[in-house]
């Protein structure tokens, strides 16, 4: 077995985390007889060789000897390897020339594996996983069901050959007595008819497409077979054909589940070993999530179902309330992923779900409430509803507990073992909300001996009704040392504090003051206004400072607290001719200046000229010209380019639309557009932001005032 493998020059290969030395030890691992070796290889082949998707030419070296590995009869951990095969392959990848764009965009050279790009890499990788067709189509048999399982995912690597496959999964389900194996199989048709209807699969006729499409149908209909696998070909055609979904598609998914859930179930035996690796460590979760369960883990198929109705929001958050009110405990423990998903990524009215989602805080089943809690944590105030929710779970939780703590309420503070300690979700939602409930924890947090290193930020979410915790922020701020760890979190969070105070955190200055050597620790002395008038001494020196962040931070906070432009137009206009991102923060500035920096207006018309890939130059100038001069006419093409370009730049865009009014009318179509769209508009199906609830809400919120200031008649 693995003939040749150390004849081949691995150490003049690279992965991502340097020479792929190592690659032969990790190869023979996954064949080893002890599942903890073949464990440690998976986790340092995912872990390096296919580091997060990545594809190295160690990678496609791999290939022919993970196809050794998964054809050896009777071996053990086979299932686990077809997995990472497909995934070499770009398996879950719906448009393979989307992601050979991505790559050819994120990449300037060549990689160190002397393989002409990492497109190519991605070409490759398929090219030679796909060329297994024979080897997936007889593993289809294999009589280690975990095999079966992973094979149909393998299959869709198979692009060309997509018909077939087709064909192939359709008339195996019949045979396959694992029911796993049987979902894997459904969940593959379905991703080969949504990724035709798309026309991602050129090689499938449409007779194909229609003929697998009616297959899942009658599948959804068929009261012979599973309610789980009717659901699951219910999901599939939500994906890939909404237009022949039925009417009473909500209803039915919920007798479905309601069936799928009373079907007898047995939780997995456990692994019986432990692994310093991740994949050991998400393993260990499963277990611990499947223990005691009494029904089949249906989370994941409640997941899919939620994200294959798209933007049929209405109808998704039906589907998650409906469990979330039930009194099934397993049924709302599976709800939570998929709620949280909806909201994260989708707008609508979620005042009842995130009702419901605080109830489950409360619940003495001890997973609920954690699983509660993660998904209320980002969502600002969009959890008024479960305001008293919260404020309940924060009255009975612990004070501390460590980090990986699985059960119960989220502690007021997590203990870790690489870092400082931080504030629990529950407390921070709560924070958030400016609910002066959450004062007492906080000010336990703030009494420790070593705070959370977040306390401050957490803190300022109450603003000046905080005021009574000034004393303690004061003391932190004292005790604060270069030294420490999380210092530059630390401080930046209790600046944040004092800010959020306003005049009444001018106390604080003489504990402020000699930490303003940093950019936005600068900034929290403007927030505090002309009350903090002993801090201009302090200030007015850092505008010669080199560096844009303290000059123009001074600068910022030296207008909030005199209100004098004059000193600080010579600093402005020193870094309107620097580099991008000097000039962008020179023209925030000058905006907030307005009218009395009239002296740059040339300047700043000239920058609207630069090149400027993201639009954050542009932005920042046209906010500048539109404040200083008032000229809507230059500035509005250049809003309406940078909203288009940047999705990102969109609240600054309708802040400023907002402020011009009627003259930026033909605005209202890109307003209107927006605010019709049911995504979150930072949203993406392959990355998720903190704030991307917030930022979201805020936009509907400004684009509310803008479309009442550019139509008011309308309103």
């Amino acid at each position: 077995m693995f003939a040749g493998l150390d004849e081949i020059d691995w150490a003049g290969m690279s992965h991502a985390y340097g020479p792929a030395t190592e690659v032969p030890e990790l190869l023979r691992g996954l064949v080893s007889a002890d599942p903890a070796t073949r464990e440690i290889a998976l986790d340092g082949m995912y872990g390096a060789v296919h580091h997060q998707g990545d594809v190295y030419a160690c990678t496609i070296a791999c290939v022919p000897y993970l196809f050794e590995v998964v054809t050896r009869a009777g071996g053990a951990g086979r299932g686990p390897v077809v997995s990472l095969l497909a995934s070499i392959g770009g398996a879950e990848v719906d448009d393979p020339d989307e992601l050979v764009r991505s790559a050819e965009a994120g990449r300037d050279e060549e990689d160190d594996d002397d393989v002409e790009s990492w497109a190519e890499n991605y070409r490759r990788a398929e090219a030679v996983v796909a060329a297994g067709l024979p080897v997936f189509l007889d593993l289809l048999t294999d009589p280690d069901p975990a095999v079966r399982r992973a094979v149909p995912e393998a299959l869709l690597v198979c692009r060309a050959e997509a018909p077939r496959v087709l064909d192939t999964l359709r008339r195996r389900l019949p045979a396959e007595p694992d029911a796993e194996a049987r979902t894997a199989l459904v969940e593959a048709v379905g991703s080969l008819v949504r990724r035709a209807a798309a026309g991602h699969l050129p090689s499938v006729p449409e007779s194909s497409l229609r003929a697998a499409t009616t297959w899942l149908l009658e599948l959804v209909g068929d009261t012979s077979v599973a309610p789980a696998l009717r659901l699951t070909a219910l999901t599939s055609v939500s994906a890939g054909a909404r237009t022949m979904l039925p009417a009473d598609l909500v209803p039915r998914a919920l007798t479905l589940l309601d069936g799928a859930y009373q079907e007898p179930a047995s939780a997995p035996e456990p692994a019986g070993f432990t692994t310093d690796t991740l994949i050991g460590a998400v393993r260990a979760l499963h277990e611990q999530a499947d223990a005691g369960r009494r029904g089949a883990r249906l989370g994941p198929a409640v997941g899919s179902l939620s994200r294959a109705l798209g933007d049929r929001v209405d109808d998704r958050i039906r589907l998650v309330s409906t469990l979330l009110d039930g009194s099934d405990r397993e049924r709302r423990l599976d709800a939570l992923p998929a709620a949280g998903q909806l909201v994260d990524g989708w707008r609508g009215d979620y005042r009842e779900l995130v009702g419901l989602i605080g109830r489950q805080l409360t619940d003495p089943h001890p997973s609920l409430p954690r699983a509660a809690a993660r998904t209320l944590v980002h969502l600002g105030e969009l959890n008024r509803p479960a305001a008293d929710a919260l404020a309940e779970a924060v009255a009975g939780a612990a004070r501390e507990e460590p980090h990986n703590s699985a059960a119960g309420l989220p502690a007021w503070v997590m203990v870790w073992p690489s870092h400082g300690p931080t504030v629990g979700g529950t407390l921070v939602a709560l924070a958030r909300l400016g609910d002066a409930r959450a004062l007492p924890p906080l000010r336990w947090a703030l009494e420790r001996d070593e705070p959370p290193k977040d306390a401050g930020a957490a803190l300022s979410g109450l603003g000046p009704a905080a005021v009574e915790l000034l004393p303690l922020v004061r003391r932190q701020l004292r005790r604060l040392s270069p030294t420490d760890r999380d210092f530059q979190e630390r401080r930046g969070g209790l600046a944040r504090a004092v800010g959020s105070l306003g005049p009444a955190g001018v106390p604080a200055l003489p504990e402020l003051l000699p930490l303003a050597t940093d950019g936005w620790v600068i900034r929290q002395l403007g927030r505090l206004g002309p009350a903090a008038r002993d801090a201009v001494p302090v200030l007015r020196p850092l505008l010669d400072a080199p560096q844009r962040g303290p000059a123009l931070a001074a600068a910022a906070a030296l207008h909030r607290i005199t209100g004098d432009p004059a000193p600080l137009l010579p600093v402005l206009g020193r870094f309107l001719d620097g580099d991008q991102f000097d000039a962008s923060d020179a023209a925030q500035e000058i905006a907030e200046i307005g009218p009395a920096a009239a002296e740059w207006l040339p300047r700043l018309r000239a920058l609207l000229g630069r090149p400027d890939p993201h639009g954050w130059l542009h932005l920042r100038a046209a906010g500048a010209v539109w404040r200083v001069a008032g000229d809507a006419e230059t500035v509005l093409p250049v809003l309406s380019r940078v909203w288009e370009r940047n999705v990102h730049a969109r609240r600054a865009v309708a802040t400023l639309w907002a402020e011009i009014g009627t003259p930026a009318a033909a605005a209202l179509p890109l307003l209107r557009a927006e605010q019709e769209r049911a995504r979150r508009h930072t949203a993406r199906d392959n990355g998720w932001s903190s704030a991307q609830v917030g930022e979201d809400e805020e936009l509907l919120r400004l684009m509310a005032a803008a479309v009442t200031a550019l139509a008011p008649a309308e309103s």
